[in-house]
């Protein structure tokens, strides 16, 4: 047989091996397309097969461009050499597509596999868990502001449904009138204490002390007694008389004991020391004074200033309104009705004319009130925190 058969033969044998190996590897393929998940080895094993079919076709085209040189070539054989280069070329076409597909498979196998779905849905679990965490927050805001709705709503009710009875006895009935020939003013009931004789009470009243100077005639009537006009919820009233204890024109205080022995039940709630620190501006008082002689009056308003220095002396401003008689009253919590601070003065406007400006009222802290009292030997006076607490849940009942 001539070399030139020769090489036709080998020719033919790689191109058929070509198709051989091609149509296997395409069932493979086709198989591999219909499983769900690929081995990574086996998508390696193929895409060398296909460059080994790739290869073998290379040189078999090879081949046939050498026959078509030689002179003894037939036209028989020169289409046969044709078909042959043809199927070749499709062969190394179709290998090339399934080659890219191989290669689109192994680049996109991480996005598809067991590894890239866990780390999708741990991504996607992380963005839940945010979402869960954002809508947490979010009702724990709104569980907060219901529940501060809710605080307020019950305030509202409370003040609209409030106890008359008991702001009276807690904010009218410890109220005093002190009235002299050409002044009036206002005093408070300090709760009754028993004496050492059975039957016997004490009871102290807190006020200013211009109001006593006004009633007194001059230095040497101070043990003069004090006209004290006590009130009742019915409307009716006790004439009683004090006697100056203590006095001190520096923080305008006095201290007066009631001339008799009877117990009065509408003794006044001290505040303790540590509500008096925490008072701020915009906190609500009632002040409740005897104004121009009359029965004791409750006005509403708030601090307006709680660091207020006037010729050297310390005082809270409040807004309620007051006016002549109003000293000596009482400025009072207006939740606790606890007493935070003895009326001492009104803001006047011009000196031939003066006008009141009637919510710019000045008033000695119950914090100076104690500092005075125990330097004069009645610190017992001043109540502890238990005590106000205890104080506070009997007059609910």
């Amino acid at each position: 047989m001539s070399r030139n058969w020769i090489l036709v033969f080998v020719a033919l044998a790689a191109g058929g091996a070509a198709f051989v190996s091609f149509d296997g590897l395409a069932a493979r393929i086709a198989r591999l397309e219909e499983r769900p998940r690929v081995d990574p080895s086996e998508l390696g094993a193929l895409r060398q097969q296909i460059a080994d079919g790739d290869r073998r076709i290379a040189h078999a085209l090879a081949e046939l461009e050498r026959l078509r040189s030689t002179p003894e070539r037939t036209q028989e054989l020169d289409l046969r050499l044709d078909q042959v280069a043809k199927e070749l070329r499709e062969a190394s076409s179709t290998l090339h597509e399934q080659d890219q597909k191989l290669a689109e498979w192994d680049k996109t196998r991480d996005e598809i596999g067991p590894r890239a779905l866990d780390a999708r849905i741990a991504a996607y679990r992380t963005t839940v868990d945010e979402k869960v965490q954002q809508l947490d927050q979010i009702a724990q805001t709104a569980l907060g502001l219901a529940q501060g709705t809710r605080n307020e709503v019950e305030r509202v009710e409370e003040n609209l449904a409030r106890d008359t009875e008991r702001m009276w006895r807690e904010l009218l009935g410890p109220t005093v009138q002190l009235m002299g020939e050409e002044t009036v003013g206002s005093g408070v009931l300090l709760p009754s204490e028993p004496t050492d004789v059975p039957g016997e009470w004490r009871t102290l009243v807190l006020t200013a002390w211009h109001v006593v100077r006004d009633i007194q005639t001059g230095p040497d009537s101070l043990k003069q007694p004090v006209p004290v006009t006590i009130y009742a919820q019915d409307k009716t009233t006790v004439a009683e008389t004090a006697t100056l204890l203590q006095h001190n024109a520096d923080v305008d205080l006095a201290l007066l004991a009631l001339n008799t022995k009877r117990r009065f039940d509408c003794g006044v709630k001290l505040a303790p020391r540590e509500h008096l620190e925490q008072v701020r501006v915009f906190e609500q008082v009632y002040a409740v004074g005897c104004p121009l002689g009359n029965d004791p009056i409750p006005t509403f308003g708030e601090i307006a200033d709680t660091h207020h220095t006037v010729d050297g002396s310390h005082y809270w401003m409040i807004s309620a309104p007051t006016y002549i008689g109003n000293s000596g009253g009482g400025i009072f919590d207006a939740q606790t009705h606890e007493l935070l601070g003895i009326f001492s003065k009104i803001y006047t406007h011009g000196s031939i004319r003066p006008t009141v400006v009637p919510h710019m009222g000045l008033a000695t802290s119950m914090l100076v009130v104690y500092d005075w009292l125990d330097q004069v030997g009645f610190a017992s006076l001043e109540p502890a925190a238990s005590d106000v607490q205890t104080q506070t849940a009997a007059s609910k009942r």
